[in-house]
């Protein structure tokens, strides 16, 4: 039975501990927390949507930041079905 330590079962890179190769600034990690905390209350996320909308439709030009606010906000609650109040 090999080791763990064994050079055979070992791999020689492991994916997930190599060095990123850069630092990321305090600017990109305050936008990773921002995005991260968004999807966990459920917030749209504007420069998402952009992304996408250049992909699929590039042809046609993308709603302005308040138009999508107000698009995802009433496609959330204007869920019609059934409610307690």
């Amino acid at each position: 039975m090999p080791l763990l330590t064994d050079p055979t079962t070992v791999p020689a890179t492991v994916e997930c501990c190599k060095p990123a190769g850069r630092v990321m600034t305090f600017a990109e990690r305050l936008a990773q927390v921002r995005h991260a905390v968004k999807r966990i209350i459920g917030a749209p996320d504007y420069e998402l949507y952009l992304a996408r909308h250049q992909q699929i439709h590039p042809e046609v030009p993308p709603m302005t930041e308040k138009e999508f606010f107000l698009f995802a906000i009433e496609r959330r609650y204007s869920k019609a079905g059934p409610r307690c109040c």
